[in-house]
């Protein structure tokens, strides 16, 4: 289908499959429903980003390695991926109320039975069921506030979810890092899932009194050949991903990867086979032939891979390099919270001149910020100059800002109104399925980066820890085998694949008693100063190299998005905005 550049972009209304309406809610019963509404996507969105955060409390409480904890992240947005299509089609069946409400439920159970798990696999399945309950309610939402509302009053009603979603899911580290510092009832990491709680009870009960009766207009089957297809070829992909690094890569892990393509080739099969049959696939293969549809799809993976590889290189830095708080490194996002806000505000002024050159703009801008970010750090140093950052992160969320605002706009602007549907639906979803894989791969490529500089900072912080032990009662010549045993242990931890394990021998319990426990206990203090420098400086030369691949990765989209055609003046007003998924 070629692109049809003069087509305005939809209405929110046209987003959803039909469905018959059998009662219509008052005003102010429209309005409490679309408040419960705004409360979902908040925790929804929330939950994304919030346990970048917890992941150093978590893996202290739990014994989480380090693929544990990526699994942890990314196993929300992969169950949350690939649930939102199918979870939209099962609305239709038994109605988008009763979906609504029973997904919220579900999640608001799931969230709490996150918060009292006792080990990192009941915590990981559990994080999958909050993605696939998030995923089923909303699936909903676009539908059920469209039919709530007349059209005079979808651009406030959408564009307020529309920043709901999105302050939620980048203010995610802001508000896990209050709740994790505040430590209420001495619940610490836990808080960041109980939360939800009362405010799950209190949307479910308002979403069951207020939502409108809706169900479908029509039999609406579900393409569940498809639905295990793409579960299955997405598990298998991200799953090896996360923990080969730490497994030493297994045999197994190559032929999941491979097995991976073969069964994401027989869904593409399967759902081209479905459509030519007439049949109502998951995944409208002749989409594609649409050139704003194919090109903005595979920008949008490739962005949000980015973004959330991003934040999870700053959060893992900050937190396990750095030894920062949980607060202090949620609010290192705030600057590009508020910046993100700005650019968000101003697409709506640049979007009528360029157009959907506006995305080739803000992905620019942020690469500009991301190698602006690298430029400043010096990882020798030790240390991370925060003052100097700010600009860059506000430029950064303003680049973000103009990139996402007008992304699914531009998407569907090539659809028709038979398709436009299924292409909206996409959108979401890609935008997860990005996410996962961003944060996979990421975490493989930082921490390789982490064992590359492991020889240099320990090294570095050898020669600091020598002359430190001058200063104390270690003998001189006892003292060139504390800083070789130190530098053997901060090379080997720091470049093993769990550096947050002392290796065998290095752990300052090993001492017993006698002169060599007297030796270390005179040299602890300065020993715990140089494995805290060593570790900043390999982290920070970890995140430096992930930066400036992350800006060149951001430049190669930004001329990518030149592929788009320049969509004339006002045809690109968002309609129905989505939340970005980091």
């Amino acid at each position: 289908m070629a692109d049809s550049p003069t087509r305005a972009a939809p209405d929110p209304s046209s987003l959803a499959h039909p469905d018959a309406v059998t009662a219509h809610p008052r005003p102010a019963a429209a309005w409490a429903a679309f408040a419960a509404c705004l409360i979902a996507v908040f925790m929804q969105m929330v939950d994304t980003t919030i346990v970048n955060i917890a992941l150093p409390d978590l893996a202290r409480d739990l014994g989480a390695t380090s693929s544990d904890q990526l699994l942890v992240l990314t196993v929300y947005t992969l169950a949350f991926a690939c649930t939102l299509m199918a979870g939209s089609r099962l609305g239709e069946r038994v109605g988008r109320h009763r979906m609504f409400v029973a997904a919220l439920a579900a999640f608001t159970l799931a969230s709490v039975l996150c918060g009292t798990a006792t080990g990192p696999a009941e915590l990981i399945v559990l994080r999958g069921v909050q993605g696939v309950s998030a995923a089923c309610a909303s699936a909903q939402t676009i539908a059920v506030i469209a039919t709530m509302f007349p059209r005079t009053r979808h651009p406030l009603v959408f564009g307020v979810y529309g920043a709901t979603a999105g302050i939620a899911a980048i203010c995610g580290p802001i508000v896990g890092g209050a709740l994790i510092s505040a430590d209420v009832a001495g619940l610490g990491w836990r808080a960041i899932f109980l939360v939800n709680l009362p405010f799950g009870l209190i949307a479910c009960v308002v979403a069951w009194r207020c939502l409108p009766v809706m169900r479908a207009a029509r039999d609406v089957t579900l393409d569940l050949r498809g639905v295990a297809l793409s579960a299955a070829g997405l598990f298998a992909l991200i799953y090896p991903l996360a923990v080969g690094r730490e497994k030493g890569w297994p045999a197994w892990t190559w032929a999941s990867m491979g097995a991976a393509v073969i069964l994401l080739v027989a869904f593409v099969v399967h759902e081209r086979a479905l459509l030519g049959r007439g049949g109502e696939p998951l995944l409208r293969v002749d989409l594609f032939r649409s050139r704003a549809f194919a090109v903005g799809c595979v920008l949008s993976i490739a962005f949000f891979g980015v973004f959330g590889a991003f934040f999870f290189a700053m959060s893992v830095t900050a937190q396990f390099g750095l030894g920062y708080s949980a607060l202090r490194t949620g609010l290192i996002t705030l600057p590009f919270a508020l910046g993100a806000a700005v650019g968000s505000v101003g697409s709506s002024l640049i979007v009528p001149r360029l157009g959907a050159r506006t995305l080739a703009l803000g992905m620019a801008v942020f690469a500009v910020s991301v190698a602006w970010t690298a430029a400043l750090l010096d990882p020798s140093s030790g240390a991370l100059d925060l003052p100097p950052l700010i600009p860059a992160l506000v430029l950064g969320g303003v680049g973000v800002g103009l990139f996402v605002a007008p992304l699914q706009a531009t998407i569907v602007s090539g659809t028709t109104e038979q398709t436009v549907g299924s292409a909206s639906g996409m959108v979401p979803t890609v935008q997860q399925i990005g996410a996962s894989v961003g944060l996979a791969v990421v975490g493989v490529f930082f921490f390789a980066q982490l064992a590359a500089a492991a020889p240099t900072a320990a090294s570095q912080s050898s020669d600091e820890l020598t002359a430190a032990l001058r200063t104390t009662s270690v003998p001189n010549q006892v003292a060139p085998f504390v800083v070789g045993s130190f530098t053997d242990c901060a090379r080997r931890q720091l470049a093993s694949p769990r550096p947050e394990v002392s290796p065998p021998g290095c752990s300052t319990r090993d001492a017993g008693s006698g002169p060599r426990a007297e030796i270390l206990a005179a040299a602890g203090p300065a020993v715990r100063d140089a494995a805290r420098q060593a570790a900043a400086r390999a982290f920070l030369a970890a995140f430096t190299t992930t930066l400036w691949t992350i800006a060149g990765t951001a430049a190669a989209l930004a001329a990518a998005c030149l592929a788009l055609r320049r969509t004339p003046t006002g045809t690109l007003s968002p309609a129905g905005p989505r939340p970005p998924a980091v």
